[in-house]
């Protein structure tokens, strides 16, 4: 099979630096999104998250249309709406008209989150998360097909049909944040490409990959027509005790994220580290040895690697590591400039010598 194109995007964590307000955050993230499509990056990812003071955007599919209102050319995607959160059949009707609105520029990835207070302030059952993902995740593929049944089962009755009808066929792309067994063979049967995070190496993405494929081939299905896609933190850097500063505070920020507040009783998930020095200091540590942070040089080799490894070909990076806008928008040019073309060479020359 050919192997799908490189893609190189952005993902818009809209975590807040000290001393920011609600708008500098926000006002970043727009900012960052128009630089990326004036670079001729590929793809925008935006994310959801709640009741945190470390991150901004509890609406993915709202700014995920003001930046394709905002934009000309590039993709927009979630990375990710939290499914059970919302009601499938009306994430699907939003998935339908970004995409007509868009002329096909939408990307919808949908996982599940943490099991935090947000479930029960929200309204949804704190049990759906504990369900998973494949019942609201089944109802949104069939009302993106057309179909939204109005029995209390979902399975049998008449149906209604959605409008507008999506305008890509047969849909719009979906990916699957997947962490588990589980939510990779959930994916794999239903022909859905992989989103991978920041807390899986190169390696454990490889597997997980693999996995997908055999569990693919065992349903009797092809490979999806988007490739699986992975976040990392990107940034280039001018010195080792500057890249190790930034790691620190991405550290800090994946374990403010972990420990939301209230996190739903019965989880099945081990309660995460607390963010202490210690804590903050060991994460940084593995991150320092796995993210394309620092040298040009070492960000290149490392994006090469996890592509390489991994299969995956949709790459979304984290950029805005430095608290500035400025920051964010020179690492942005920097990495445009400088790393992902030698990173297209390198993987380019590593298939071709592969296809000899």
């Amino acid at each position: 099979m050919e192997q799908e194109p490189l893609r190189f995007g952005v993902l818009l964590t809209t975590d807040r630096h000290r001393g920011q307000t609600d708008h500098d955050v926000l006002t970043r993230a727009v900012e960052v999104a128009q630089h990326a499509e004036s670079l001729a990056l590929d793809d925008v990812w935006v994310t959801e998250h709640h009741f945190l003071d470390s991150a901004v955007n509890p609406a993915p599919l709202a700014l995920a249309a003001f930046l394709l209102g905002r934009t000309r050319t590039i993709r927009v995607g979630t990375a990710v709406t939290v499914l059970p959160l919302h009601s499938p059949v009306h994430v699907a009707e939003q998935t339908a008209l970004l995409d007509h609105l868009s002329a096909g520029r939408f990307v919808l990835g949908v996982g599940r989150g943490v099991p935090g207070a947000e479930y029960e302030a929200l309204g949804a059952d704190p049990r759906a998360w504990r369900a998973g993902l494949a019942e609201p995740l089944d109802r949104l593929l069939a009302a993106l097909a057309g179909e939204v049944p109005t029995a209390p089962d979902h399975r049998t009755g008449p149906c209604l049909r959605p409008s507008p009808s999506v305008r890509t066929r047969p849909r719009p792309p979906v990916y699957v944040a997947a962490g588990s067994p589980a939510s990779i063979e959930m994916a794999a049967r239903r022909g859905l490409p992989l989103m991978l995070f920041f807390d899986k190496s190169a390696e454990a993405k490889a597997e997980m990959v693999d996995w997908y494929d055999r569990t693919a081939r065992e349903a009797g299905r092809q490979e999806p027509g988007p490739g699986h896609a992975f976040a990392v933190f990107t940034q280039v850097t001018e010195s080792e005790e500057r890249t190790r500063t930034l790691m620190r505070d991405r550290a800090r920020f994946i374990l403010s994220l972990n420990n939301q507040p209230g996190r739903t009783t019965g989880s099945t998930l081990a309660a995460p580290p607390p963010v202490t020095a210690g804590n903050v200091s060991a994460l940084a540590d593995r991150l320092l040895a796995t993210q394309p942070v620092g040298s040009v040089d070492l960000c290149v080799e490392r994006l090469a690697h996890h592509i390489r490894a991994s299969g995956c070909t949709r790459v979304m990076c984290q950029v805005e590591a430095a608290p500035g806008t400025d920051d964010a928008l020179r690492n942005l040019e920097r990495l445009a400039r400088e790393v992902f073309p030698a990173v297209r060479e390198r993987v380019g020359a590593a298939r071709a010598g592969a296809d000899v």
